[in-house]
């Protein structure tokens, strides 16, 4: 196949130079002058990819980009200025030019790019077709999956919602327990009330109980005034408790007592509260080996347990996956009112392929993250190479395939410090603080930030995890 180059420069001599190199490629090049010459060559040819100079006579470069891309959406623009700076590679970017070049122009990079540019281009008009128009989206964030194991999901989902009863789902981190959550509750008799999330792993256990049940004046040091807790902020709606696995025991044996006797007591009082809410819950653990470890009560998880859904991880539903795809690229497009990039075949199919340890959520960013770099008009595997060339971290803890580099740097450190005069404790506390951060940083980075994972492979409490990031200050 042969592809049709636009150069547009207003030094003719540069346009003659890079003409003969692209032709004697096997490209067929058309020269423009200005641009006006430019906007007449893309409505009367079929270009594939336009070398852009930035200083036209006529015309800014950067705003000449919004005007061909009307008329030709999958067109390739390759920026060549020969004033390059840092600002105008990023305005450059955020107008989706394909790529940047700076004078005097290596004649090996500009063919390089210039191929890659072809390529996507073809790859873009082969598919086209079926990813030209953005199908509108839910604005209330609908779930998406035509498999077997999602179709018993929505089923339970329509049942319990036009029940009062308690729900629990159980599923990975990203699987959509909240996105479940907040179905149940909109299509329930109490859609109209509030609808109150508390991530119960993200709220320090000396505060978790005022943070549910409120406290009175006085309670504590910090207690100027009366304040009404998660409970009675959803009174006549419905609470969503994430990660409820994470409640100390204590605060379990209150949750309990609300389920019973449908009140609460704020810290501090003496006097009860009743309460009309309905209780979601949600965790990612294995609430039957917590309970046998003595972390999580019973009777807590009887109560809670009257409907269990359970959400099955990505990778056992890939089938989903191109249509999870096509929601998001289609929701990005929206929300930043800009045309839907398609994705290859190609890509769609590696995609299916990986391992998704993140599920939905990890997809989702994944997807953010290659839109967010693609300059083109089309998705390719290249866009997704931080997770696909990305080895996967072993969840089991004797199989941490911890970097080569790393161990070498730790080991040479522990023998300066087995050298030095310190005491037994003085030593276990360094040697335990140079192995944590990196480990720590590491087990973060393979979960993508996600810390209900990294505590899951840490065998750590995420409460504690918690407080060692913040010692260690990772963010």
């Amino acid at each position: 196949m042969s592809y049709a180059i636009l150069i547009v420069d207003d030094d003719n001599s540069l346009r003659q130079v890079l003409s003969a190199a692209l032709n004697k490629a096997g490209y067929n090049t058309i020269k423009a002058r200005n641009g006006k010459e430019a906007i007449e060559c893309v409505r009367k040819n079929e270009i594939d990819v336009i070398l852009l100079d930035i200083f036209l006579g006529d015309v800014d470069g950067l705003d000449l980009i919004e005007s061909i891309q009307e008329i030709n959406p999958t067109v390739a623009i390759i920026i060549i200025t020969g004033h390059g700076t840092t600002q105008t590679a990023i305005e450059a970017a955020k107008r989706r030019a394909y790529g940047y070049l700076t004078k005097p122009v290596d004649r090996e990079e500009l063919l390089d790019l210039v191929d890659r540019a072809a390529s996507a281009v073809s790859i873009t008009k082969e598919e086209t077709d079926d990813t030209q128009e953005a199908e509108s989206i839910d604005s209330q964030g609908r779930m998406v999956g035509k498999s077997p194991a999602m179709q018993v999901v929505y089923q339970i989902i329509g049942r319990a919602a036009v029940s009062d009863e308690t729900v629990l789902i159980m599923g990975e981190s990203g699987t959509g327990k909240e996105l479940v959550a907040e179905l149940i509750h909109k299509n329930s008799p109490r859609t109209e009330n509030p609808f109150i999330v508390v991530d119960c792993s993200a709220i320090p256990p000396s505060l978790i109980e005022s943070t549910l049940f409120g406290h009175v004046k006085g309670a504590f040091t910090d207690a100027h005034a009366d304040r009404k807790g998660k409970f009675e902020q959803a009174d006549s709606g419905t609470i969503f408790l994430d990660e409820v696995g994470e409640l100390p025991i204590d605060v379990q044996m209150k949750l309990l007592r609300v389920l019973q006797e449908r009140e609460i007591e704020p810290v501090g009082s003496n006097d009860t509260r009743s309460v009309n809410v309905r209780i979601i819950a949600a965790t990612n653990q294995k609430l039957d080996t917590a309970i046998t470890e003595k972390t999580f009560r019973d009777d807590l998880y009887y109560r809670l347990n009257v409907v269990p859904i359970s959400l099955p991880p990505l990778r056992e539903r890939r089938e989903d996956i191109p249509d999870l795809i096509d929601l998001f690229t289609s929701r990005f497009a929206q929300e930043y009112q800009i045309p839907k990039i398609g994705i290859s075949s190609e890509t769609i199919d590696k995609l299916i392929e990986h391992e998704w340890h993140g599920n939905v959520r990890e997809l989702e960013n994944a997807i953010k993250r290659a839109l967010v770099m693609c300059s083109g008009q089309m998705l390719l595997p290249e866009h997704f190479s931080e997770i696909l060339d990305k080895p996967v971290l072993e969840t089991n803890l004797n199989n941490q395939n911890l970097d080569l580099q790393m161990i070498s740097l730790l080991q040479g450190q522990i023998a300066h410090l087995l050298e030095s005069n310190e005491d037994d404790g003085q030593l276990y506390a360094k040697i335990r603080a140079i192995f944590e951060k990196p480990l720590f940083e590491i087990v973060l980075e393979h979960t993508d930030g996600n810390r209900s994972k990294a505590s899951e492979i840490l065998g750590i409490n995420r409460n504690t995890l918690h407080t060692k990031l913040n010692e260690y200050d990772i963010k």
